[in-house]
């Protein structure tokens, strides 16, 4: 009964001075936001990331006006830090939930044009033989930059000229040297074009086969590198994680410092 009607007065008095609390009440405070701020809406996160960022607007108006109201600098000084690391957790949740449901499909490159239902395929012996690399530029409506695009054969290790092209290996960008820098890279994880962009690159497939006198195999997919999903839900997990840790850290750090800061006013006063 004390302590609620502790909270209650709280929550209905006026806000009065300020008050600072001794270290380790106000350590405790801080990470009795973090943990509400960063748990509750990463958890409803993994059922929908509106859901996750409006329970985070809500917790963070909530934790304010207690600390308003209760005049304590630490619930409103660990409110604001812990703003952006529970975001980025939230995002972090649906980006986890994404990448689990995105088809996969580990392959040779002979096989990519086999599996149409596998959104990103995971190549043992892949290579980009850059030596036929295809590049053009697009000169989009004004006001918008040019982009500029190529492609080349992806195909297994060993492959000869006048074997059919078993997948080709597509980029895009701003810069006139990203593209053929991109395509020397290894790779290991592709994602398939959509089929309204695969369609648009069919004229310029035809082209670089004529230009090269290459020749696609049936169906051979139209690919972009990508990060494996295994390693993106990793990544989304390990974001979890740490940021709210390190937003927390951060937030310590400058709750000490502004302690020593007030310490040494005081001391001169």
């Amino acid at each position: 009964m004390d302590t609620a009607h502790t909270i209650q007065h709280v929550l209905h008095q006026p806000p009065g001075e300020k008050r600072v609390l001794r270290l380790l009440p106000a350590i405790a405070a801080g990470l009795g936001v973090f943990g509400a701020m960063c748990g509750i809406p990463v958890a409803l996160g993994f059922l929908s990331h509106g859901l996750g960022m409006g329970a985070l607007v809500v917790l963070a108006l909530a934790c304010l006006s207690l600390g308003y109201r209760a005049g304590t600098l630490s619930i409103l000084g660990a409110t604001f830090a812990a703003l952006l690391p529970a975001a980025m957790a939230v995002g972090g949740a649906d980006d986890f939930k994404t990448a689990r449901r995105i088809a996969v499909a580990e392959v040779t490159v002979a096989e990519a044009s086999r599996y149409r239902d596998a959104q990103v395929l995971i190549f043992t012996d892949a290579r980009v033989a850059t030596e036929f690399t295809h590049t053009w530029t697009s000169r989009p409506p004004a006001g918008k930059a040019e982009m500029h695009h190529a492609m080349a054969p992806l195909v297994p290790q060993g492959w000869q000229r006048g074997t059919p092209v078993p997948a080709w290996r597509v980029c895009s960008g701003g810069d006139a040297d990203w593209c053929r820098q991109a395509l020397a890279h290894p790779v290991r994880a592709a994602q398939r074009l959509k089929e309204t962009e695969a369609t648009r690159y069919q004229p310029i497939v035809a082209e670089a086969e004529r230009r090269f006198g290459l020749a696609s195999a049936p169906g051979a997919p139209l690919l972009h590198l990508t990060t494996p999903p295994a390693e993106r839900a990793e990544g989304a997990v390990t974001g979890m994680i740490f940021m709210p840790i390190l937003g927390f850290v951060a937030w310590l750090l400058g709750l000490l410092l502004w302690r020593g800061v007030r310490r040494l006013r005081s001391a001169v006063t």
